[in-house]
């Protein structure tokens, strides 16, 4: 019987004293095996090292870094000093279910082409509240096409995947000029190298944590995520229609618009959100949105609460 390739688990977390040990013991609980795990430090200022320093098993590798480098910088931290043949990332704030590499990596050895395999995954809150289940491919593109579906919307989130060490190679470390979107970028390029995977079963759990990179960059997703975009959609332009760019662009002018607009930023996102509409990209719902989402909007509900409220009493 041929050996089982090894897997390098890479965990970046900064400040993550509060949600390093349950992330780390989700990988140390994987039912695959051979695996390493690296835990990236990116230069935290709290007890997060010392945690990690504490475990006393050997798959573990604790790298820490002199200068905070972000997640983009952490990451290709742990894939420099990788040994796995297959690459698993995992945020510090999120878990793993027992099966995840198991039930992973046989999908992404049977297939030579195959940059990547993805899975489902659960979202959910600091309360335990759960909001959804989360990832399914796009319907109606091939394993190959994949890259053409990721330009519009990222169905790939960063603890589901595992990915084959030599593509991460190939195509070039994670981008360490994107505050946010610099997995999304990432995944991008390895659909374009190959072909990706799915496992539909849930794999993953993902917690809403405060403080997430995601939302302190939230008010400049526009800045990072659409030139990204644009790079690759310059770089395929021949591989696209003018229906799929407008298609793609609509998308992305929606969903980073209305996450400005909700986050106060309501020019930008305005623009965008009338970007979307002149593409003709759900016309209805986006002109809807810039209605029920506004501040004066949001100055009504409140009042509205409040004069319940003294109604009441």
């Amino acid at each position: 019987m041929q050996p089982r390739p090894l897997v390098t688990v890479i965990i970046p977390a900064y400040n993550a004293a509060a949600t390093i040990a349950r992330a780390l013991d989700s990988a140390l609980a994987q039912t695959y095996g051979p695996i390493e795990v690296i835990v990236v430090d990116d230069c935290s200022q709290d007890a997060t090292g010392e945690i990690v320093s504490a475990y006393r098993d050997k798959r573990i590798r604790l790298l820490c870094l002199p200068r905070n480098q972000g997640g983009s910088g952490a990451m290709n931290a742990g894939i420099a000093v990788a040994r796995g043949e297959y690459i698993a990332f995992l945020d510090a704030d999120d878990e793993w279910l027992p099966t995840k590499l198991a039930k992973q990596v046989p999908v992404l050895r049977d297939n030579p082409r195959a940059t990547m395999v993805n899975c489902a995954c659960r979202g959910g809150d600091q309360s335990g509240y759960v909001a959804h289940d989360w990832v399914t491919p796009p319907p109606g593109l091939g394993k190959g096409d994949l890259w053409r579906g990721l330009l519009a919307a990222t169905y790939i989130a960063k603890p589901c995947v595992v990915a084959r060490a030599s593509a991460l190679r190939e195509v070039g470390p994670f981008d360490a000029s994107l505050r946010v979107g610099e997995d999304q970028d990432m995944w991008i390029r390895l659909a374009m190298a190959g072909e990706v995977e799915f496992v539909p079963d849930v794999l993953t759990v993902m917690h809403d944590t405060p403080g997430s990179l995601t939302k302190v960059y939230a008010a400049r997703t526009d800045r990072y995520v659409l030139p990204m975009v644009r790079r690759h959609i310059e770089r395929r332009r021949h591989d696209l229609s003018k229906d799929e760019i407008r298609h793609i662009l609509g998308v992305r002018y929606t969903s980073v618009g209305r996450i400005l607009y909700r986050n106060g930023v309501v020019i930008r996102g305005a623009v965008l959100l009338a970007k979307a509409i002149l593409l003709r990209h759900q016309i209805g719902e986006n002109l809807w949105y810039l209605i029920v989402a506004s501040p004066i909007a949001k100055i009504v509900k409140q009042l509205g609460r409040g004069g319940t409220g003294i109604l009441s009493t």
